[in-house]
C-alpha cells in the first residue's frame, strides 16, 4: 500500500473569533450529495467541563471548509452540562441525525470525567437533527437506551441499514467497572432505540474493549473493530474484531487481529480494499494506516504507512520502518489518566471524491488542539 499526500488542512484551528479554544474528538460523515461533514467538541480543553457540540461543512471534498455551527451548546441553560463527544451520521430520509453524551456541570465539581468523582455525575444522553444538511439543528432531546448501564460514551458513526434504521455502537462501562460495546436500533422515523445488546465482554475480566468502528463489507457482513486493553496493568493489546451476517442482530465472539492499537476508524475502498487508521502510541508515535486486500476479512499482510508523526509534527505518508516494536505504551498503566495528555487522535475516515479519502483527527498545536482533515489517495 501507498498514499500519495493531497493536503492537510486545519478544519478547526485552535484560534477564533479571537479566542483560543480546545477543538478535539472529531467524527465526520459524507452526505448523499457529497457535502462532507466533521463534528467535535469544543471547550477551554480537550476535557474541560464547558464542552460544546459543533459541526462544519465542506463542500468541496474536505479542501476547505466553512465556520462551526452549533450542534447543541447546553452551558447556557437552567441546568448547564458539558459535552463530552458525539458523533453524526445521515439517515435514510436525508437528514443528520447527531448523537451526544453530555454530562451535569451546575454545582457538580470541575472533574474529569473518568475520574472516580467523575463518573459519578449525571450523564445524558442525547440526540438532535438537522433537515438541511447540517447547517441548522433542533434542540436536543434526551433518549432512552434500554438495555444499557448509566455510563455510555459514543464517538463512532452509526450505520444506516436497509430498512432505514441505524446501527448504534456504544461503549459502556459495566457494573464491574469493565469497558464493553453494546449495539442498538435508532429508528429515525419515531426518535427511538431498540433494546441494546452486548457485542463485546470479557466474562473473565481480563479484557476491556471500547472505541467501537463499523464497517460493512464487500459481501455484506458487518465488521466491528474494537480497542482493546487489559483491565489489570490498563495495557493497550491487539485490536480485536467480531463479524455479524444479520445486520447486527447477532455477531462473534470478539477476535484478535496482527495490529495494535488505540482508537482506529475504518473506510472500504471502491477496489474493495479495506483501511483502518489507528492511533499508535509507542515509538513512533502516530496514527498509522493499515490495508485489507480483501475487505476487512484479513489484516496479516498488512505492513502500516506512519500517517501523523507526532516527532516530526506533520503528516508523512511513509511505510514504517519496522512492523514492531518492543517498547511500551507510554500510557500503559495509566491509560484513564493519561487521556487528557494525548497530544493527537480520534481519526475518523470517510470517501470523498473518485479515489480520494479524507482522514480527520485531532492534534495539540501551541497547547491547544485543533481538528484538521487530510486528503489523500491510496494505491
Amino acid at each position: 500500500m501507498q498514499v500519495t499526500i493531497l493536503d492537510d488542512v486545519a478544519v478547526s484551528p485552535a484560534e477564533q473569533l479571537g479566542q483560543r479554544w480546545a477543538f478535539a474528538f472529531p467524527t465526520a460523515c459524507r452526505l448523499r450529495d457529497g457535502t462532507i461533514l466533521s463534528a467535535c467538541r469544543r471547550g477551554r480543553e480537550k476535557h474541560s467541563r464547558d464542552g460544546v457540540f459543533i459541526v462544519q461543512r465542506s463542500d468541496d471534498g474536505g479542501r476547505s471548509w466553512d465556520a462551526p455551527v452549533t450542534i447543541h451548546d447546553g452551558m447556557s441553560g437552567p441546568a448547564p452540562e458539558s459535552v463530552h463527544a458525539g458523533t453524526i451520521v445521515e439517515a435514510s430520509d436525508g437528514s443528520v441525525i447527531a448523537m451526544f453524551t453530555a454530562v451535569e456541570t451546575g454545582h457538580a465539581p470541575e472533574a474529569y470525567i473518568f475520574s472516580e468523582t467523575g463518573r459519578h455525575l449525571e450523564q445524558r444522553f442525547q440526540v438532535a437533527r438537522s433537515t438541511d444538511g447540517g447547517r441548522s439543528w433542533t434542540p436536543a432531546s434526551v433518549a432512552a437506551l434500554p438495555g444499557t448501564p448509566p455510563l455510555r460514551y459514543i464517538n463512532s458513526r452509526p450505520l444506516p441499514l436497509d430498512d432505514g434504521t441505524l446501527l448504534v455502537p456504544v461503549e459502556v462501562t459495566t457494573e464491574a467497572r469493565l469497558q464493553a460495546v453494546m449495539v442498538g436500533r435508532f429508528d429515525p422515523a419515531s426518535d427511538r432505540f431498540s433494546t441494546f445488546q452486548t457485542v463485546a465482554s470479557d466474562a473473565t475480566g481480563r479484557l476491556s474493549f471500547g472505541d467501537p468502528k463499523l464497517l460493512r463489507r464487500p459481501d455484506g457482513s458487518l465488521l466491528m473493530w474494537l480497542w482493546a486493553f487489559v483491565n489489570a496493568t490498563e495495557e493497550t493489546v491487539a485490536a480485536h474484531v467480531c463479524v455479524s451476517r444479520d445486520d447486527g442482530a447477532s455477531w462473534s465472539t470478539p477476535a484478535p487481529v496482527p495490529i495494535t492499537c488505540q482508537a482506529a476508524a475504518l473506510l472500504g475502498l471502491a477496489d474493495g480494499r479495506a483501511i483502518v487508521a489507528g492511533n499508535v502510541r509507542i515509538p513512533p508515535e502516530g496514527i498509522r494506516l493499515w490495508a485489507s486486500d480483501n475487505g476487512g476479512a484479513d489484516w496479516s499482510d498488512s505492513a502500516p504507512l506512519q500517517m501523523w508523526d507526532a516527532r516530526s509534527h506533520r503528516m508523512l505518508g511513509v511505510p514504517m520502518a519496522a512492523r514492531a516494536e518492543a517498547a511500551r505504551d507510554p500510557s500503559d498503566g495509566s491509560l484513564w489518566a493519561s487521556l487528557p495528555g494525548f497530544t493527537f487522535g480520534s481519526p475518523d475516515l470517510v470517501a470523498a471524491e473518485g479515489s480520494v479519502s479524507v482522514l480527520t483527527y485531532y492534534v495539540v498545536q501551541d497547547g491547544f488542539s485543533e481538528v484538521r482533515a487530510y486528503r489523500f489517495v491510496t494505491f
